[in-house]
């Protein structure tokens, strides 16, 4: 009997492993964590993480319903800037996951540096991790400290090697910072997957009427609008404004919101 008991117990254990194995399909899962953001891009057993929401625990939940449970390891998180929203769980995550590296705009605040040692980028920096390249368009490198959090949020085109998907990912940038790069065709150089538009765009800032204009719209046209938020916010995120615009242009409406987390497969 006990042998038979270790027999079923080593063939359950070999049946959890097999189904927690990754699949060989790229994708990228916007959590659930409420009002904020964290934003994961998978593929087998390599993760990097955009953001790691506030500090309610959502984002340990949508790691573990992605990552296999033996996987430990986040190669990568890059935070867009210092607002709770985006770094509050990132004691929660330290405590469950050991990370690679750390990337950021360089002005998180001295209490988070010294528990995590980020590596600045700003404009025109890449991340390259596995199929994934990530290319920073926002900050440029001589942002000032003194600008606003939102202002100085890291915003950049991530994009799949072999593949024409790509994904805007916004942080909190905000419409200033949009119509630059706008204006000075940064959209348009060295992006050839934007010359069709993009596949998806992580509205920034939780859908908030300072960011996500018609111009920077118009220039990208992306097919899927993503916007991590929380229901019944006071903040009144999304905007009628903005969900106005990116229905206007023709782009499909995704909230965390309404739907929970959101999983875009790559193909």
């Amino acid at each position: 009997m006990k042998r038979l008991i270790l027999f079923l117990s080593l063939i359950g254990l070999i049946g959890i492993f097999y189904f927690t194995l990754p699949d060989n399909q790229p994708k990228v899962i916007v959590c659930d964590v409420g009002q904020g953001d964290a934003i994961l891009a998978e593929y087998k057993n390599i993760q990097i993480l955009f953001d790691v929401g506030p500090n309610n625990k959502k984002v340990l939940r949508c790691l573990e319903n992605h990552m296999p449970f033996w996987d430990k390891t986040i190669e990568v998180v890059v935070l867009s800037h210092g607002d709770s929203d985006h770094v509050g769980g990132l004691d929660d995550v330290l405590k469950s996951y050991k990370v690679g590296k750390f990337f950021s705009n360089g002005y998180l605040d001295e209490e988070i540096e010294q528990k995590i040692s980020s590596e600045k980028i700003s404009q025109n920096d890449v991340i390259s991790l596995s199929l994934f390249d990530f290319e920073v368009v926002w900050p440029e490198p001589s942002v000032a400290k003194a600008m606003d959090g939102n202002e100085n949020s890291v915003a950049g085109i991530l994009m799949v090697k072999n593949s024409d998907w790509s994904m805007f990912l916004t942080g909190d940038m905000e419409m200033e910072a949009e119509q630059k790069l706008v204006w000075r065709g940064v959209l348009r150089q060295g992006y050839g997957t934007l010359e069709n538009g993009v596949d998806v765009l992580k509205v920034s800032h939780h859908g908030s009427r300072t960011a996500t204009s018609q111009e920077l719209l118009e220039t990208i046209r992306p097919k899927i609008g993503v916007i991590s938020v929380g229901k019944n916010n006071r903040f009144g995120h999304p905007t009628d404004e903005i969900l106005g615009r990116l229905k206007n242009i023709g782009t499909e409406i995704k909230r965390t919101d309404e739907v929970g987390e959101i999983v875009l497969e790559i193909y």
